[in-house]
């Protein structure tokens, strides 16, 4: 197993809103950012977050959206 370091996921992706993301968005399914759609072996996990109601959402983004909001 690898073991990363460095700041957690959401320190360097700050997410939008999480209350205004589509279902996809906020099951990992879709681009946080730009709603594209994602494939596994190439999207950037943001890390588990919650709503504003505790829900438990798992925001990610595709590599050219993380890039640029990472930046």
């Amino acid at each position: 197993m690898t073991e990363t370091t460095g700041p957690p996921a959401e320190a360097l992706h700050p997410n939008p809103n999480t209350d205004g993301l589509t279902d996809e968005q906020r099951r990992g399914g879709a681009c946080t950012y730009c709603g594209g759609p994602l494939a596994t072996g190439t999207a950037v996990d943001l890390g588990e977050r919650r709503d504003s109601d505790g829900v438990r959402v798992f925001p990610r983004a595709c590599p050219a959206c993380a890039e640029r909001c990472a930046s």
